[in-house]
């Protein structure tokens, strides 16, 4: 078995630059959960998957590309659930939604997650930023410095990542192109 995430993953220099917000974070108040995996949206959420089985989810996720084109996703300012993550908000995007639900059909069409739970369908994008570790009595000092921290970039995607852990980090796995060709206009 294999811990498996895909997600979209920012262009390098975007991701340094929230890294370098968890790093802070996580000097300034001894919380370091968040800086275990890369900076990422999850498109659907890891999950062990037998080791065998690899090259069939490659082919099950690689069309879902084929039918999305690229497009640009912002981010802006700072949210938080309950007490417990922090979290850069992903502007709801309905391109960024069509790809997430296709991406999950696969998982529930073809069972390859044997706890997905019918009717929890909600996705709320974001980019963690803290979360498990942050102890309930400091959440308030740190959610009241970001609330009102302005924080505004896009990006685009062209491609989404099905990651693999190795048993000490999160590797890119396997890259799938959206690739959806712009239709053409006869007339």
């Amino acid at each position: 078995m294999a811990l498996y995430l895909t997600a979209i993953l920012p262009p390098a220099e975007l991701s340094e630059q929230i890294d370098d917000i968890r790093k802070e974070l996580s000097e300034r108040y001894n919380i370091y959960a968040a800086l275990k995996p890369p900076v990422h949206i999850t498109l659907y959420r890891p999950l062990n998957i037998e080791q065998s089985n690899e090259s069939t989810l490659i082919k099950l996720l690689r069309p879902v590309g084929f039918n999305h084109r690229p497009f640009t996703q912002e981010l802006l300012n700072f949210d938080c659930f309950n007490i417990q993550t922090l979290f850069i908000t992903v502007v709801k995007n309905p391109l960024l939604s069509a790809l997430q639900k296709d991406v999950a059909a696969v998982f529930n069409k073809n069972k390859i997650d044997p706890k997905e739970v019918k009717g929890n369908t909600s996705f709320h994008p974001h980019v963690t930023i803290a979360y498990r570790d942050i102890p309930p009595e400091i959440f308030p000092e740190i959610w009241d410095e970001l609330k009102n921290r302005k924080f505004k970039r896009s990006f685009p995607v062209d491609h989404y990542s099905l990651l693999k852990h190795d048993g000490k980090k999160w590797q890119v796995f396997k890259d799938f192109a959206l690739s959806k060709p712009k239709t053409l206009k006869l007339f």
